[in-house]
């Protein structure tokens, strides 16, 4: 596992999609937090109690989420590494199929994308589980509800002070805002319930 994860480093560092790794782990766990928190507090207010109802929701949405930042940043990617392998061709006048430059081009974006897929299915999967374990062990949803809610701005917290940190930002400048929009998205779902029941 050491030397599978040691390789995939090589990889992204030979093809510099290193940093761009890093960042997407980062901003799609976040938009992981984001999705879960929305969806454990649609479910709570749906009345959405049922274990497997709920496990299976969310379940689907990690999936969806999972495959979506894969697809993404796969494509993006792929053509990042195509447009740099085309122009170190014409600056070397010399065709490199079959290098190891061509090689590390192809699997760079697999491992970007899987970065970003996994990070947003963690981040949904991490978030919603307090609220899954209180459906599974008939504890009262409002608790399970609450601490999704903490676990989520826990996250947010420290995914604000790492991106500080790797970006040196004033302190508590991305903590800020990457509560402020947990807050709101979780306002906005509060508000729609409210709406749906007026209809």
């Amino acid at each position: 596992m050491m030397e599978l994860i040691r390789r995939a480093k090589e990889v992204l560092s030979i093809a510099r999609a290193a940093d761009v790794a890093r960042r997407v782990a980062v901003m799609n766990f976040f938009d992981g937090i984001m999705v879960g928190s929305g969806l454990v507090l649609g479910m709570f207010l749906s009345g959405t109690f049922s274990y497997q109802a709920a496990l299976m929701t969310v379940l689907s949405v990690a999936v969806g989420s999972a495959i979506s930042g894969f697809t993404g940043a796969w494509i993006a990617e792929r053509i990042e590494q195509e447009h740099r392998l085309r122009k170190l061709e014409e600056a070397i006048l010399a065709d490199l199929k079959g290098t190891l430059y061509q090689r590390v081009a192809r699997s760079a974006p697999v491992l970007v994308g899987t970065v970003n897929g996994l990070s947003a299915a963690f981040g949904v999967g991490i978030v919603a589980m307090p609220f899954l374990l209180s459906l599974l062990l008939n504890a009262d949803p409002l608790i399970g509800t609450y601490a999704s809610v903490t676990v989520s701005l826990g996250l947010l917290v420290t995914v604000g002070l790492a991106l500080e940190r790797a970006l040196h930002l004033r302190t508590v400048f991305a903590v800020k805002r990457l509560l402020t929009a947990g807050l709101a998205t979780m306002l906005l779902v509060l508000a729609m319930d409210l709406l749906v029941r007026a209809l």
